[in-house]
Order: C-alpha cells, then sequence, then structure tokens
C-alpha cells in the first residue's frame, strides 16, 4: 500500500553520499555552507532537501502519484555503477553517457530554482507558449502543434491550478529536456589532488542560453559534479561557439582539470547554489579559518 505521506528527497541521498562521511555514532552526514553565513553545518544526509508529499502528483489513478518519485529512484539505482566504471576506467559507455544526461535532466527538474522558475511561467499570460514549447515534439504539424493543448492529457495542464499542475509539467519538461540532451557530448573533468570538487543544493549548472522559452540551445553549455572526484561538462558539438576550449575536448573520457579551470568552476558552482554549497568530506569551517 503507498504510504499517504512519503519523505521525498530534492537531492539524492545515493547522490550525497559520494560527497559526505560517516560520523562517531555510524550516521550519514554532509558538511555545507549556507548562504550568508560565516560558518559550516554538519547535516544529516537523511533528513537533507526532503520534503513531504514534494513530487506527488494529484490523481485518482495510484499508478500516477507517485510516478514522479519513482522515476526519481530508478535513475538513483544505476547512479553507483555510472561512478564505479569511472574509477575502473579512463572512459565510459554509452549507457552510462545516456544515464548522465538522464540524471542531469531529472536534477534539473527537481531543482527549487527550476521549479520556482517553471511554476511562474504556469501564473504568467506565456503559459499556453510554454507548454506548447515542452510539448512540441510530440506534434506531428505545425496546425497539430496550434492544436495540441486540446489533446484531454495535455488539455488539463492548463486547466489546473499552477499548484496542482506543477509536477505533471515537470515531468514533461524532463521529457523535452532528455530529447535535447542526447545531440550533446559529455567531457569528463577529473578533480585536482586534494581539490575535490564542489556540489550544491542545485547541482546542474546550466549555462542557457535562451530563445523565447526554448531550453538548451546549441550555445548552451552544463556543468555537473558527479562526485567529488569527477566533473562532467556537457555541450552541443554543432555549434557556432568555439570559446570554451572544452568544446574541443574528446568526448567521453576522462581529462584532467587545469588549475584555471579548477579555480573558475568551483566558483561556478558556489554561484549556482540555491542556499546550500556542499564540501566534499567532514569540514568544518569557522571565520574564515578551517577548524
Amino acid at each position: 500500500m503507498t504510504p499517504t505521506n512519503q519523505d521525498q528527497h530534492i537531492i539524492p541521498r545515493v547522490y550525497l553520499k559520494k560527497f559526505g562521511y560517516v560520523n562517531q555514532n555510524n550516521q550519514w552526514m554532509v558538511s555545507v555552507l549556507k548562504r550568508g553565513e560565516n560558518f559550516s553545518r554538519q547535516k544529516s544526509i537523511e533528513g537533507f532537501t526532503i520534503a513531504t508529499n514534494h513530487f506527488d502528483i494529484e490523481s485518482e489513478d495510484i499508478r500516477i502519484q507517485r510516478m514522479f518519485e519513482q522515476l526519481n529512484g530508478e535513475l538513483e539505482n544505476e547512479y553507483n555503477s555510472i561512478i564505479d566504471e569511472l574509477i575502473e576506467g579512463s572512459k565510459i559507455i554509452d549507457k552510462s553517457c545516456a544515464m548522465i544526461l538522464q540524471t542531469i535532466g531529472n536534477l534539473t527538474c527537481r531543482s527549487d530554482i527550476w521549479r520556482n522558475w517553471v511554476f511562474g511561467i504556469l501564473n504568467h499570460a506565456n503559459k499556453r507558449t510554454f507548454l506548447m514549447s515542452i510539448l512540441g515534439h510530440n506534434a506531428t504539424s505545425f496546425a497539430d502543434l496550434n492544436s495540441i493543448l486540446e489533446r484531454p492529457h495535455y488539455r488539463i495542464l492548463l486547466d489546473l491550478s499552477p499548484e496542482q499542475a506543477i509536477n505533471r509539467v515537470l515531468l514533461y519538461f524532463l521529457e523535452h529536456l532528455w530529447i535535447r540532451l542526447q545531440h550533446y557530448e559529455i567531457v569528463i573533468l577529473k578533480s585536482q589532488e586534494q581539490k575535490p570538487w564542489f556540489t550544491s543544493d542545485n547541482p546542474v549548472v546550466l549555462l542557457n542560453r535562451t530563445r523565447r522559452f526554448e531550453c538548451l540551445c546549441p550555445e548552451s553549455e552544463i556543468y555537473f559534479p558527479l562526485s567529488p572526484d569527477y566533473l562532467v561538462y556537457i555541450h552541443y558539438p554543432g555549434s557556432n561557439d568555439k570559446r570554451n576550449k572544452m568544446r574541443s575536448y574528446q568526448p567521453n573520457i576522462i581529462h584532467e582539470a587545469t588549475d584555471s579551470q579548477n579555480e573558475g568552476l568551483q566558483k561556478l558552482i558556489i554561484r549556482n547554489s540555491n542556499q546550500y554549497v556542499i564540501v566534499a568530506g567532514e569540514f568544518r569551517y569557522r571565520n574564515g579559518e578551517i577548524i
């Protein structure tokens, strides 16, 4: 029987554990720096970034109610195998690349920042235009696109309130991102010795050069810390913008990060956070000093 109330993690436990540590009470913890504070906090992974029924979908069909959370769990189950593959070799296979891209789409849609962005559009006059843009790949012609929101299972997205529609819309948004991400390449950056990658409560850094409501244009770039040791850079190989030299790196294999890449990317990860930056391992900091 599906429980009435369920604690659901915005940032998956399996991901947090890669950056965490086990304390003297055999409890998994993570070290975080909260925006505006000058000291670190030690958070229990079990309770960090959880919200009750956060991804639930209102429906009389029990199979739909936890569809979002079920998808989250299925992707999380593949995460450790991806990291193991990187540890054991110098490259990743196509299946792992596909799982990384799906994970990036999933964590983007789970992020409070992107959730609030989508929610804002559902409260905006451009709601219809946005819905058409994320559903457009299901249309067979321009005329079909113009009438796509008349289909009953899409019409409900218009008729429901933003509060009721948000998780349904995020699933369609995820599908939209996944279709676009399939055309992107993955470059893997290994962290420098004693300089593990940071992450945050908004782990996917999407430098999204939007065109109206489109996400992931050819010039867009994505950075995602997979673990303290590995960060992936995602880009569209057909982009005319070649300023970032990592666009020329061979895909699907591990490259050693340079000093400038380490410094620049760590700052980018910090700026991308919502409330918390996550530092690998047990990290205790106060007033400018590591303690």
